[in-house]
């Protein structure tokens, strides 16, 4: 089976071994079949086919059927893509609640960290991590504002699913927003659109507050600036006020 130089390098990114790769390939490619066959499609040693393939089902990628002779399925593409996101992600809260419990304690301590501090964040991956922490430690009020509220903006659509997971009083000011979305946001949240919201902005608690700039037209670099001190919560706050008033209620 030929697939493209990037289908290989993703499989390898996600665990695949070069044997596991091409065993995997004849699967989707031949359907069900038998160790041998799967050995000479695959040209995978026979010697290794068994081992091979015992690895791809621990992995999930396959399915095992018993019987004489066993046979074994590859499972579909979109299955197995959920299963490892699923490994994944539950595998990643479980090394992040380890690393965070017992490392920011000492952070905070070490570098004397205080509330008035403000921060240049870097880069569009860094920026969104950082709203996904203070997303996380919201308690009270969020204040949120973005060009466009969607689950389908590259990046953006995690920071929009995990707003509406938070429990605080929200309130939401964008220029558009999807209909799909506003079925899943919840009664207590305050939504309101304006013909442009420039940039994306977030105060949270009255007291963290993030502003992410982008490069320009054509280019793809981001800033962020981050501050916990409280006087400029309140002028990023006064000014989400400003234009929540001239907007219109959803």
């Amino acid at each position: 089976m030929s697939v493209s130089e990037g289908t290989l390098k993703a499989l390898k990114q996600l665990g695949l071994t070069e044997y596991e790769t091409q065993a995997y390939l004849a699967l989707v490619a031949g359907g069900q079949m038998g160790a041998s066959d799967v050995s000479t499609k695959s040209k995978v040693p026979y010697s290794r086919i068994y081992d091979v393939l015992g690895r791809l089902e621990d992995k999930q990628f396959i399915q095992v059927k018993k019987g004489r002779p066993t046979t074994y399925i590859a499972k579909a593409p979109t299955e197995v893509m959920r299963l490892v996101r699923l490994d994944w992600e539950e595998r990643l809260k479980e090394s992040s609640k380890v690393v965070v419990e017992e490392l920011q304690p000492l952070f905070e301590k070490e570098t004397k960290v205080t509330p008035r501090d403000v921060w240049v964040i870097h880069g569009r991956a860094s920026i969104l991590a950082k709203a996904m922490e203070m997303l996380d430690a919201a308690k009270e009020e969020v204040l949120l504002s973005l060009p466009s509220f969607d689950l389908s903006a590259e990046d953006v659509d995690t920071v929009v699913e995990r707003v509406l997971q938070v429990k605080a009083r929200v309130r939401i000011l964008t220029s558009s927003i999807t209909d799909t979305l506003k079925e899943l946001i919840p009664e207590k949240f305050e939504v309101r659109t304006r013909s442009r919201v420039f940039g994306a902005g977030l105060v949270v608690d009255h007291r963290d507050t993030l502003i992410m700039l982008a490069g320009g037209e054509g280019s793809d670099e981001f800033l962020g600036i981050y501050s916990s001190h409280a006087i400029f919560a309140a002028m990023s706050s006064s000014y989400f006020e400003s234009l929540w008033k001239d907007s219109t209620p959803l």
